[in-house]
């Protein structure tokens, strides 16, 4: 299937189909959050929030500080993942759903079974050893069979902007795909996270743009969240089976979720990792924004202003970037996605930044430039200090699919990631469709995408590639 054409159809049946029919679908289940389970009490076990307890995990959670930030230490893990708060978001049937696909050509390589629910909660998580909320999106499917114990999807999402009003959660179409893996009988959650927040009090900061730690942090508590959400609103036990898929910058922290879930939320039991187009080796990913004007040339810019803010540097944005975009840049990241963000005028990089940022670039020594390079480096998961100490399972593996013509993640640059991580023994497998740009490395490749999550699931052992990376294949979602 194309992935694309079926987001589309269905974000094209909630914005402009029947309200009546979307919220209700004629399955005896109202918007009535009591109504969704019989009267019934279900008693669930998962296992407890904890943190990892081996020597590095230890000393992590002790000293995470990186580049000269402010030390603090993790809080303990028992109060995380806590609900706040839930809201009842919207209701699609899997008729209404299958009849938008049929109508639009598209098969599926599984049936869509379940009429979804999705909600919004907001939970307790951590930033910088502080208490903080987030939210997320939950799709869960309706009327499972009795003693089901559905597997969690965690679904990380690309860049949708750097502010709360950028929340995923609050668009149709970062719904969407969270609602196709429910139908078919997963539980699915969708962070937006921090810094793009949904509900409760305002961000203090701009979102933390290409952080791991932050971003993973959130994002396995918000299967915390799911794990302590009422299983009689939901109507089943979850499963601590987790498989993570996220894409671009989900890709990226679909990632940092692996590289940290040993150390953060060692209770959880990783299924499977898919990374599509993720800017793994961030740190040539940045130089190369910074070398001449390229698509990536902006996420560069976001990236340095929004980290350098998480990092405790934005009084020292002015040793990246001229006046007086030392205070703009960071001013349209706090304003995208409302009504007041500015227009983003056409830049030629020397106005921008700081000859010693441009040159370093050039020169490939951006690393040595402190604290920037570290700040980049620290969130390359070829480049960080954090060593990945997970002792994988036979049947876990990662999957990374790319796009031959992506202008945006240079795939040159991550066939050689693929080779760094692949002769560390971590146990990845990569994927690059031919004539695909930076969506098609998603989209084109989703059947095989699901095939090996369906892999992982079972049990299947996963058998390691060679660490050469593979060359460009047609894949399965190749427009004709």
């Amino acid at each position: 299937m194309v992935l694309r054409r079926s987001l589309v159809l269905v974000v094209w049946l909630v914005a402009c189909g029947d309200d009546d029919a979307i919220s209700t679908v004629d399955s005896g289940v109202d918007d009535d959050a009591s109504a969704q389970v019989d009267a019934g009490s279900l008693s669930c076990s998962f296992p407890a929030a904890r943190l990892g307890d081996s020597t590095q995990a230890v000393a992590l959670a002790a000293s995470p500080a990186r580049c000269g930030q402010a030390a603090h230490s993790w809080l303990p893990a028992s109060g995380m993942g806590t609900v706040v708060e839930t809201e009842r978001l919207q209701r699609l049937g899997a008729a209404v759903l299958r009849g938008a696909l049929e109508t639009g050509g598209v098969t599926l390589p599984r049936e869509l079974e379940y009429d979804v629910i999705i909600d919004r909660v907001l939970y307790t998580t951590q930033d910088r050893g502080e208490p903080i909320e987030a939210t997320a999106a939950v799709a869960y499917p309706d009327e499972l069979p009795e003693g089901a114990t559905p597997d969690i999807v965690l679904l990380l999402h690309g860049t949708t902007g750097f502010s709360d009003a950028c929340a995923p959660s609050d668009t149709l179409e970062g719904r969407a795909l969270a609602a196709l893996f429910a139908s078919v009988g997963y539980v699915a959650v969708a962070p937006d996270y921090i810094g793009i927040k949904a509900l409760g009090d305002p961000s203090p900061e701009v979102h933390p743009y290409l952080v791991g730690q932050a971003t993973a942090i959130a994002s396995l508590d918000s299967v915390r969240a799911l794990a302590q959400m009422d299983p009689n609103r939901i109507g089943a036990c979850v499963s601590p089976r987790v498989l993570v898929f996220g894409g671009s910058q989900g890709g990226h922290a679909a990632l940092w979720v692996d590289w940290l879930a040993d150390y953060y939320a060692p209770e959880l039991e990783l299924v499977s990792t898919v990374a599509t187009v993720p800017p793994i080796d961030l740190l040539a990913q940045v130089e190369r924004g910074l070398q001449s004007e390229v698509d990536a040339s902006a996420n560069s810019t976001a990236m340095l202003a929004a980290a350098g803010v998480w990092y405790g540097y934005e009084s020292r944005l002015g040793e990246v970037f001229r006046e007086p975009y030392d205070n703009d840049v960071l001013e349209a990241l706090e304003l995208s996605c409302t009504e007041d963000a500015p227009d983003v005028p056409d830049l030629v990089l020397e106005d921008l930044y700081q000859p010693v940022i441009l040159d370093a670039a050039s020169a490939e020594t951006f690393a040595d430039v402190d604290p920037w390079g570290c700040v980049v480096a620290e969130n390359g998961l070829t480049t960080t200090s954090i060593e990945r100490t997970r002792v994988d399972p036979t049947g876990y593996g990662i999957l990374l699919t790319f796009g031959s013509d992506d202008p945006l993640v240079h795939t040159p640059i991550e066939r050689e990631a693929y080779r760094s991580l692949c002769e560390a023994g971590i146990p990845v497998a990569m994927i690059e469709c031919e004539g695909a740009d930076h969506g098609g490395g998603t989209l084109w490749a989703i059947a095989e995408i699901l095939e090996f999550m369906d892999e992982r699931a079972s049990g299947e052992a996963f058998v390691q590639p060679s660490c050469d990376p593979p060359a460009p294949v047609v894949c399965s979602g190749t427009p004709p």
